[in-house]
């Protein structure tokens, strides 16, 4: 099956400021139909009772479901929701970051936010999800080694709505103090409690809009002081040839014949059922 090359999906002004800032927002990645369709089917994810799986997470009202096979596994990739996985607007904008076109997606995970007074606004410590390995002496910040990812907004998401905080530039104090240190790689636990960095601001955003993060941007997940909750579903993208985890095919078993019929062309590759 051919893929086209992608468009270019970010402006210039747009690659400045992820650079610059270590993030931007995607407006209308999917449109505001399809973000309740993809927030209904997650909800409806919820048991009707309200008894939560015993595998699932739950913090601050926060919800993030689980599987229990394979173990403790958080991707969704359904039929329903694996459009999201095989995006070609995300996907356009990824392959403009990572200067390649053959990448490969994955995470597929989910989060609801639930109204939740109590407590501070910052529900997670600020850290990275860097995914790095942790034995490595330090990153090597190079752009093999990038990882571009974020979120789906399923719902509005305004002030103090449990959207994702991040620190602004703060991709950049990373590099320089892993730079400086003879730790690198494991300094703050493992980059897990950046407790020193800056003030942190919230991502706000419309229903269909994808939040685009740097790997290296330090963020914490929010309370939610609102009555909707927050729908959100999580992606990443790395290049097939990237420095610590180059892209492998997936398993002949991996996908079943639904979820092979929900993919296009484009999602083929990127979830390696297919080679580039």
């Amino acid at each position: 099956m051919s893929v086209t090359a992608p468009p270019d999906v970010l402006s210039r002004d747009q690659i400045e400021q992820f650079w610059e800032l270590g993030y931007v927002v995607v407006k209308s990645a999917v449109s505001r139909e399809e973000a309740e369709r993809y927030r209904n089917v997650i909800l409806d994810m919820l048991p009707r009772d309200l008894h939560i799986p015993a595998g699932w997470s739950v913090s601050g009202g926060r919800i993030k479901p689980y599987h229990d096979v394979p173990e403790r596994s958080h991707t969704y990739d359904t039929p329903e929701l694996l459009p999201l996985l095989c995006n070609e607007t995300l996907y356009g904008a990824a392959a403009q970051l990572l200067g390649s076109e053959r990448l490969r997606v994955g995470d597929g995970s989910l989060g609801i936010t639930m109204r939740n007074d109590a407590g501070p606004i910052l529900s997670q410590n600020i850290h990275l999800d860097a995914s790095v390995p942790a034995d490595l002496p330090n990153f090597l910040f190079t752009q093999e080694e990038l990882q571009v990812g974020g979120c789906y907004y399923f719902t509005d998401v305004l002030p103090e709505g449990g959207g994702i905080h991040i620190v602004p530039g703060g991709h950049r104090i990373v590099e320089e103090k892993a730079r400086a240190s003879a730790e690198g790689r494991k300094l703050y636990r493992g980059w897990k409690r950046l407790d020193d960095f800056p003030e942190t601001v919230e991502v706000t955003g419309e229903a269909g809009d994808f939040a685009l993060l740097h790997h290296l941007m330090p963020h914490a997940a929010s309370s939610n002081r609102r009555p909707v909750a927050r729908v959100a579903q999580f992606t990443r993208w790395t290049r097939v040839d990237h420095a610590h985890y180059p892209a492998k095919p997936a398993a002949p078993d991996r996908y079943n014949q639904a979820q092979l019929a929900a993919m296009t062309p484009l999602g083929r590759k990127l979830l390696g059922v297919d080679s580039w």
